[in-house]
């Protein structure tokens, strides 16, 4: 299924969301899609007072241009690395937003008008309105945002992007997120393995979705895709096990509101997670 692949970066302009827009701009060029260069600055209400911040000097006006000139200044500089690449190569276009207010609330609204494809950012944020973005409101975009968000640990790398993981508690056949992720691969040129994790052995209802699922890829053609089964206690450890074991460079689920992995979105859980791991992790809303 081929869409428009419009990529909205969240961005603080910190280091760590540089390197989730450099990664973003390298994603872009090989899916042929476009940025979109997005920051939430804070209104008066939404301002924390801080030891090292003196807030009712930062005015919403100057906060604003502040905003603008910072996403004015980083979309320029990944232009320019843009233009160093080879011209044979894709040139997304790089466009940029601001919004007064947190991000969590404006989002989804963004992205809709946007029809953005895909949310990409950084694991923790250390600079501009750190607070807004990129501290604990990453579990609040996981537990609002209506589009997949891929989290991007510093220093990751796209080049090297061979396998893409897709963790599932078989609750329902996924199929549209495996064919989100299928397509993802082939222009990644990336092998794609979809999991399933349990705590115990598989039960009735599990295998009889676990062939519904098989029954489905096939249906769809979908190809180079392998099906394997875990078994494990702690979700968490046996994510981390996959993922080194199987040497995966991207591991993608969905952010279930319910169920064996409800507790790994719970932000003390997640938290230590997407903190401590080394390769991006994509998240998808939960269907129902």
């Amino acid at each position: 299924m081929k869409t428009e692949k419009n990529i909205l970066v969240l961005t603080d302009f910190s280091q760590n969301a540089r390197s989730a827009e450099e990664y973003a701009l390298q994603l872009a060029i090989k899916v042929h899609g476009n940025l979109i260069l997005y920051n939430a600055y804070p209104t008066p209400a939404h301002m924390r007072i801080s030891g090292n911040v003196v807030w009712p000097h930062d005015t919403p006006i100057s906060l604003e241009l502040q905003s603008i000139s910072n996403l004015e200044a980083r979309a320029g500089e990944l232009r320019n690395e843009l233009n160093l690449i080879k011209s044979d190569s894709y040139k997304p276009t790089i466009s940029h937003l601001g919004d007064a207010g947190t991000l969590a609330h404006k989002l989804n609204d963004v992205a809709s008008k946007n029809n953005i494809w895909l949310v990409i950012m950084g694991t923790k944020g250390e600079g501009f309105a750190n607070t807004l973005i990129f501290g604990s409101n990453v579990f609040k975009v996981l537990k609002n945002i209506n589009h997949p968000v891929l989290i991007i640990p510093q220093n990751a790398d796209l080049k090297e992007l061979r396998k893409i993981a897709y963790a599932t508690d078989l609750r329902s056949p996924d199929l549209l997120i495996i064919e989100w992720l299928n397509e993802l691969s082939e222009m990644l040129q990336a092998e794609l393995l979809v999991t399933h994790i349990s705590s115990d052995t598989l039960s009735n209802q599990e295998n009889d979705l676990s062939e519904k699922l098989t029954e489905g890829i096939h249906q769809d053609k979908i190809s180079k895709i392998h099906i394997r089964s875990f078994q494990g206690q702690n979700i968490k450890d046996s994510l981390h096990e996959i993922t080194e074991q199987m040497n995966i460079d991207i591991l993608a689920m969905m952010h279930r509101k319910y169920g064996f992995f409800d507790g790994l979105f719970h932000a003390s859980t997640s938290h230590k997670m997407v903190k401590h791991t080394k390769i991006p992790i994509l998240i998808f809303p939960d269907a129902e």
